[in-house]
């Protein structure tokens, strides 16, 4: 039976722009090497970059830093070279330069309509 072991990554840029992300792995091994820690830093920038709406839409998105490698072929590579199983299990994005009318359900209290959707690959 597969039990993930969770944990969430922060990034903030210039104080414009911040996001969460929770990762799922089968252990805290994994999550405390060097390609993970690389793995989670790239997901974090492309999510500040690219603003995506869902994990479905993050998934499919040309990774920022190589083009020609899709999001979820990045996820497929780090889970088999760290020869476990990963996954984005959910994401939230903040920008302060969004304005509050265009959110869904706005209210007072930001995130407004946070990403949430659970995909282990590998």
């Amino acid at each position: 039976m597969f039990h993930p072991f969770r944990l969430i990554r922060s990034y903030v840029h210039q104080g414009r722009i911040g996001v969460l992300v929770e990762f799922g792995l089968e252990t805290d091994f994994a999550a405390r090497t060097e390609l993970f820690d690389r793995f989670g830093n790239d997901v974090l920038l492309h999510i500040a970059a690219s603003a995506p709406r869902d994990i479905e839409g993050l998934l499919a998105q040309p990774f920022v830093k190589r083009p020609e490698t899709s999001v979820s072929d990045l996820v497929s590579q780090v889970a088999a070279q760290l020869r476990e199983r990963v996954g984005i299990v959910r994401f939230v994005r903040w920008d302060v330069d969004e304005p509050i009318e265009r959110a869904p359900n706005p209210s007072p209290d930001p995130p407004w309509a946070p990403a949430v959707a659970l995909r282990i690959v590998g």
